[in-house]
């Protein structure tokens, strides 16, 4: 060790006149060495490298450190935290770095494979850091670090790749994980905690990729064996030769990579591209507070829910949800199942509570049974039990979505629609012993329908069109009619708006949202409830760190109260929504809910 940092006192290493190859004879052959990663102190631009046998060491000016004791392998860097991995413990390695110190933190559990690479990936959206941890067998995993500065690892969801990966980098900005495939190039990942397994090639390259890098400009380069550096306009003319190469670390005007074959990490300048400031469509998130239990299988499974509120204590208000493989689900305020009913694949629900049917006061839910193309019926007890109703068919060929209006006190319709764009509104009748469903009228839209939600106050009916965006249909003559698009997918109104538009609900407040499931991009839509429909904000339910819970995505249906759910911040209502990517880990279906006053308040921060 004497040895190497007399010759860097000597030699300036990382100075702005230095080139790789006099960098090439500068670090010792026994240094075992295999990624490097840029990081300073007071301003000041330094350099960490792993070795397997001097541990974790730092180059600032001319002077080598070794930081940390230990055999230590990979290495990413973010902010005050290093991640490498022991190679004696098979364990990945948290080092906690302060003014050139550093203090190793507890390792993450050991794994269930080898973890022979890792990349980090700060979150401006949850302020939250994570990491990629991945082998060359095709496994890869995404880790929760830390959220607003506190420490606490959790494993959030696991990734296939391609055999033979060989390294990742994130671009925090896109996020996006970018994964090193040697016989291909590089692949992209969306890299966003609820985010879709789907990729693209970013990088196209048959070179043998062994390292990726994203630059502080925002710009991909991808390491070739040979020491070639591509980004995606090719060849950047700039590199390393003479040995075989891997592991690409950049700062804002050099690179180093690791020289395998002499045992030695190399530098190179590197003059980055004047790129366009890429603007990250950063959209607000708000902890989910509440995850109900998971389906019971896998699989396309819970669709939509319901809420039901107590009538005296809204603490034990319900949360009621279809699961669309067999049937209708109650869950207690906390999350947990309490009922069951078996009624075959009901895809959509609605309750209105308080209707006065046969000389009774009735809580009356419906949902729409894609097994008989029909209504499923059921009464909501006092203490929240589900009770059966007898069915009720329509005239409709694959049923879909469903919603409930309430025109007067004692009376109750259903509108109900297909995948062919027809919409059946049907009048519901108490005949002694349950309701009897008897037609309206009916009319159409130009595609598939899903998601509607009734304002009886204001006598309008909302309706999603699942590729276009949102109608408005007028109910004061007693059916609909006149209807107009109010926000079209990425037109008027939609700017915010992603196909498909799933869920919809209406929020009775001083100010009347209607609320919308965007289910394209993870996000829920907040709109007026009244002319002119004016977009309002937007936001996403993320991971509460806190509680082990994940965040929401894919969504289809959502539902809200105004009213209260419970004391606190549950008394002004609540928001619940399925979850179509349960994570923290991977597992089925669920729902999760947050107190509408959350959602207010980030959206006002």
């Amino acid at each position: 060790m004497k040895t190497i940092i007399t010759m860097l006192a000597v030699s300036g290493l990382f100075s702005a006149s230095v080139v790789a190859e006099s960098l090439a004879t500068e670090l010792a052959p026994d240094a075992s060495g295999s990624q490097a990663a840029p990081w300073g102190v007071d301003a000041a631009q330094g350099w960490l490298m792993a070795s397997a046998s001097n541990g974790l060491l730092w180059q600032q000016d001319k002077q080598l450190r070794t930081l940390v004791e230990g055999h230590f392998e990979q290495l990413a860097v973010h902010g005050d935290l290093a991640l490498t991995i022991d190679v004696i413990s098979d364990q990945v390695q948290p080092v906690a770095l302060s003014k050139g110190k550093a203090t190793k933190l507890s390792p993450l559990p050991l794994r269930d494979f080898q973890v022979q690479w890792l990349c980090l990936q700060p979150r401006a959206a949850d302020n939250g850091l994570y990491a990629w941890l991945g082998s060359e067998d095709g496994r890869a995993e995404q880790w929760l670090l830390q959220m607003d500065g506190q420490w606490q690892p959790q494993m959030v969801r696991t990734l296939s790749l391609p055999p033979e990966a060989a390294g990742c980098a994130v671009d925090a900005v896109a996020e996006t994980l970018y994964v090193a495939d040697p016989s291909l190039g590089v692949w992209a990942y969306p890299a966003s905690p609820f985010a879709p397994f789907e990729r693209e090639l970013a990088l196209a390259s048959e070179d043998g990729i062994t390292g990726v890098a994203v630059s502080p400009q925002g710009q991909l380069l991808a390491l070739t064996e040979s020491g070639r550096v591509l980004s995606k306009a090719g060849d950047i003319g700039a590199g390393f030769s003479g040995g075989e190469m891997e592991a690409l670390a950049v700062s804002t005007s050099t690179m180093v990579a690791y020289d395998d074959e002499h045992d030695r990490y190399r530098l190179s300048p590197f003059s980055p591209l004047k790129l366009d400031a890429k603007q990250g469509d950063v959209i607000p998130e708000v902890p989910a507070w509440v995850e109900s239990d998971i389906a019971d299988r896998p699989g396309d499974t819970m669709d939509d829910p319901a809420i039901w509120v107590h009538p005296t204590q809204p603490e034990l208000s319900r949360v009621i949800g279809t699961n669309k493989r067999w049937g209708l689900l109650s869950f207690d305020m906390q999350g947990n199942q309490l009922q069951g009913l078996a009624v075959g694949k009901v895809n959509n629900v609605d309750l209105r509570q308080g209707v006065m049917l046969g000389g009774k006061l009735r809580d009356i839910g419906v949902a729409s049974n894609r097994d008989v193309d029909g209504l499923t019926l059921f009464e909501v007890s006092a203490e929240g039990e589900m009770t059966l109703l007898p069915p009720q068919p329509t005239t409709l060929k694959e049923i879909y979505g469903l919603c409930l209006a309430q025109p007067g006190k004692d009376r109750l319709q259903v509108f109900a629609n297909d995948k062919s764009g027809r919409v059946e509104q049907l009048d519901l009748v108490w005949d002694g012993t349950g309701l009897k469903a008897e037609p309206l009228g009916e009319f159409s839209v130009p595609s598939q329908p899903e998601g509607c939600v009734v304002d009886d106050k204001a006598q309008r009916l909302f309706l999603g069109e699942e590729d276009q965006g949102i109608w408005v249909f007028d109910l004061s003559s007693g059916v609909a009619k006149d209807g107009k698009l109010i926000a079209n997918i990425g037109g008027t109104n939609g700017e915010f708006l992603h196909d498909d538009v799933e869920g919809l609900a209406l929020y009775h407040g001083d100010e009347p949202y209607l609320v919308v499931s965007s289910q394209g991009n993870d996000s829920y839509l907040l709109y007026q409830a009244e002319p002119p429909y004016a977009y309002q904000g937007r936001f996403r339910i993320g991971i509460n760190a806190k509680l082990g819970i994940d965040g929401s995505a894919e969504t289809d249906g959502l539902a809200v109260t105004s009213k209260a759910v419970g004391s606190g911040p549950w008394a002004k209502g609540m928001v619940v929504v399925q979850d179509g990517r349960n994570r923290l880990p991977d597992a089925y279906h669920n729902f999760k809910w947050v107190p509408w006053q959350a959602v207010l308040q980030t959206l006002k921060d």
